[in-house]
């Protein structure tokens, strides 16, 4: 579980670092930027899973690559701007964004039902941050500036918890 968090927490800083000191906040970045943190945290479970030999692998690596892989496809398909099409970018980008936190909060709760006892609260904070940001995706009257704003306050919590979590005492025992 530290790998997979050291992992997330890397990404996650990479995409809100980027998204907090852009001087451009418009849907076409939010959703680059959302494009490299799924498919970095696709390839890079891979490579864990692929690396780790252990029995838990298929569900601390495979599983959530597979969930970004899904969405850096979507974000492939619904990212790009059509020459001569009327396109709603930012209800793509909200859409995209709600299924990739609400999808990541899902597994995180069915996982923590049967997780070791010192991650569980850990995966249940987790889990709150993403439906909270899926709430908030899903009811807010967003606008382009605040999706991306949103967007970058959910990678930088999530990548402070997850550090956090990595580098606590009970996470170095195991």
């Amino acid at each position: 579980m530290r790998s997979s968090n050291v992992l997330r927490a890397v990404v996650f800083s990479i995409g809100a670092i980027f998204l907090i000191f852009s001087q451009d906040h418009s849907v076409s970045v939010g959703m680059r930027v959302l494009q490299f943190v799924t498919a970095a945290l696709a390839f890079g479970g891979l490579i864990l899973f692929r690396i780790t030999k252990a029995k838990y692998a298929l569900k601390n690596f495979a599983i959530p690559a597979g969930i970004a892989f899904v969405i850096a496809a979507m974000t492939y398909v619904f990212g790009g701007q059509y020459e001569g099409e009327v396109t709603d970018e930012l209800f793509a980008f909200r859409s995209v964004v709600f299924l990739f936190v609400m999808a990541m909060a899902i597994y995180e709760l069915v996982l923590s039902r049967k997780a070791h006892p010192d991650d569980v609260l850990e995966l249940r904070i987790s889990a709150g941050l993403g439906l909270i940001t899926g709430l908030v995706f899903s009811l807010a009257p967003l606008d382009e500036l605040n999706a991306v704003g949103f967007l970058s306050a959910y990678l930088a919590l999530s990548a402070v918890q997850r550090a956090v979590w990595a580098a606590s005492p009970t996470n170095r025992r195991k």
